[in-house]
C-alpha cells in the first residue's frame, strides 16, 4: 500500500514538472521555433532573460541595456548564433559557449580585445565588432580562431592592421578606422582572403607587392584615403591599371598640392614620379615597365567621362560558404537571426500557433538588475564617410545573404507529436496506478471477510 502511495505522488510530481519544462519562450521574447530561435530585442533589459531553453541554437538580445554577460551563457551548449549588438558592453564578453559560430557585437563600448576572451571560441566563423571603440587588439588574440572566415572591424579606432590574423579569413572589413599603413607581415599570411575593405582610413600609399601574395583576392575597396600621388604610389598605380580585380578605381589624390583632387588614374607616370626618367637615376625601371601607360591607355584615361564609364559600380559581396562548416538544426521555417526581425517574429506568432516543446531551461543568478558603470558619452557614433563609399562588407539588413551554417530540419508537427506522446504517457501512468490501487483495495476487503470465518471455525 505504501508503494502505491509513493507511485501516485511520483506521477503527481512528474506531470507538473513536465508542463513547466514545456515553456516555449522567456516572457516578452519572441520564439518562432520554440527552444531553437529566441529573440529578446528592444526590451530595455538590464539582465539576460529567463528561462532560456538549453536547446536554444540562436539567441538575440540586441538593442537592450546589457553591460555584463560574463559566464552567463556557458550552459547553452547548443548555442551557435548570438547577437549582443546595440548594448552597453565595455569589454568583450567572457565565458561564452565554445559551440558559437556567429557572434554579433556591433555598437557596444568595447575598447580592447585580449587573447583570453577568445581562447575558447575555436568554432567561430563570423565575428562582427563594427562601431565599437576598439583602439588595440592584443597580438595573436585572433589567431586561435582557426575557422574564422568573416571579421568586421569597421568604425573603430584602430591605427594599424591587427597582427597575427587567422589565415582562414576570407572577408576582412577595416573601413572607417585610422589605419595609416598596410603592414606586410600582417597582410601576407592571409592566403585565403577574397574581400578586403580598407576604405575611409588614412592610407597614403601601398607598399610594394602588398597584394601579390594574396592569390584569392577578388575585391578591394581603397576609396576615401589620403593618397599622396608621388613615387611611392607607383605600385598601386600599376596594380590598378592591370584591372584584374573588382574594385572602385576613383582614388583621389590629396597631395602634393598641384595634384590634389585629381583622379590617380588620370595622371601619367611622369606626373607622379618625374625622376623615373631622369638620367643617372639608380632606380631600376624594370619594375615600372608595366606601369608605363600605353598611348591608347593614356588617351583612354585623359577624359574623366571615359574614366567614369570604366569605373566599377559599388561593391556588393556574396558570402562564401565553406564545406568545413558543420551542419546544425534548421530553425522553424528556415529562420535565423539574420533573416527574421523581432517585429516579423511577433507577427508570425499571431498568425500561426506554435506548440511548446519539452525543453530544459537555464536559469541565472538571483534577480539583480545590472548597473552599468557611468561612462561619459552615449552610444558610439559611426564614422561618417562620403557618398562614394561602397557598401559594408556584411549587410546589416536581415534579408541580405548571410554566412550561416546549414541546419537540420525541425518542424512544428514533430513538436506537437512529442507533446501528445508525453500527455498520453502521463494519462496511462495515472490509470495504471489507479487500477493497481483498486485491485489492492478489493484484495484487502476479501481478506478482512475471510479472517472472521476462520476464527469462528477454530472456536
Amino acid at each position: 500500500m505504501l508503494w502505491c502511495g509513493c507511485g501516485v505522488l511520483l506521477v503527481l510530481c512528474i506531470c507538473p514538472l513536465t508542463c513547466l519544462t514545456m515553456s516555449s519562450c522567456p516572457p516578452g521574447c519572441c520564439c518562432p521555433g520554440p527552444g531553437f530561435l529566441v529573440l529578446c530585442e528592444s526590451l530595455n533589459l538590464r539582465s539576460l532573460p529567463r528561462p532560456v531553453p538549453l536547446s536554444t541554437s540562436a539567441l538575440s538580445v540586441a538593442r537592450n541595456q546589457l553591460c555584463n554577460v560574463d559566464h552567463l551563457l556557458r550552459a547553452l551548449s547548443s548555442l551557435q548564433e548570438l547577437s549582443l549588438s546595440h548594448n552597453l558592453l565595455a569589454r568583450f564578453p567572457r565565458g561564452l559557449p565554445p559551440s558559437l559560430e556567429s557572434l554579433l557585437l556591433q555598437e557596444n563600448r568595447i575598447t580592447y580585445i585580449t587573447a583570453g576572451s577568445l581562447r575558447q571560441l575555436g568554432n567561430l566563423t563570423h565575428l562582427d565588432l563594427e562601431d565599437n571603440r576598439i583602439r588595440a587588439i592584443q597580438p595573436g588574440a585572433l589567431q586561435a580562431l582557426s575557422k574564422l572566415q568573416v571579421l568586421t572591424l569597421k568604425g573603430n579606432n584602430l591605427s594599424s592592421l591587427p597582427r597575427n590574423l587567422p589565415p582562414s579569413l576570407t572577408h576582412l572589413d577595416l573601413s572607417a578606422n585610422c589605419i595609416s599603413t598596410l603592414d606586410l607581415p600582417s597582410l601576407s599570411p592571409l592566403v585565403n582572403l577574397q574581400v578586403l575593405k580598407i576604405n575611409s582610413n588614412c592610407l597614403r600609399s601601398v607598399p610594394d607587392r602588398a597584394f601579390d601574395r594574396l592569390p584569392l583576392l577578388r575585391s578591394v575597396d581603397l576609396t576615401n584615403n589620403l593618397w599622396v600621388c608621388e613615387c611611392d604610389i607607383l605600385y598601386l598605380y600599376r596594380w590598378l591599371l592591370n584591372g584584374r580585380l573588382k574594385m572602385a578605381t576613383d582614388l583621389v589624390c590629396t597631395e602634393p598640392g598641384h595634384l590634389a583632387h585629381r583622379l590617380l588614374l588620370n595622371l601619367s607616370v611622369m606626373a607622379l614620379c618625374p625622376r623615373v626618367l631622369t638620367p643617372n637615376e639608380r632606380t631600376p625601371l624594370s619594375h615600372l615597365s608595366s606601369a608605363t601607360v600605353k598611348p591608347t591607355e593614356r588617351s583612354l584615361f585623359e577624359n574623366k567621362k571615359d574614366l567614369r564609364d570604366l569605373q566599377i559600380s559599388k561593391l556588393t559581396t556574396v558570402p562564401v560558404f565553406s564545406k568545413d562548416v558543420p551542419e546544425t538544426r534548421l530553425l522553424l521555417e528556415h529562420f535565423t537571426l539574420q533573416t527574421l526581425t523581432y517585429e516579423k517574429c511577433l507577427i508570425l506568432n499571431k498568425t500561426q500557433s506554435v506548440s511548446p516543446s519539452n525543453l530544459k531551461t537555464v536559469t541565472y543568478p538571483p534577480d539583480e538588475e545590472q548597473k552599468c558603470p557611468n561612462i561619459t558619452g552615449g552610444y558610439p557614433q559611426s564614422n561618417t564617410t562620403s557618398a562614394g563609399e561602397t557598401q559594408s562588407l556584411l549587410p546589416t539588413n536581415r534579408d541580405a545573404p548571410w554566412l550561416t551554417p546549414a541546419p537540420r530540419q525541425f518542424t512544428q508537427q514533430s513538436s506537437a507529436v512529442v507533446i501528445s506522446l508525453l500527455t498520453v504517457l502521463c494519462v496511462l501512468i495515472t490509470l495504471l496506478v489507479m487500477a493497481v490501487l483498486l485491485v489492492l483495495r478489493l484484495v484487502l476487503r476479501r481478506q478482512m471477510r475471510v479472517a472472521p470465518l476462520d476464527a469462528g471455525s477454530v472456536g
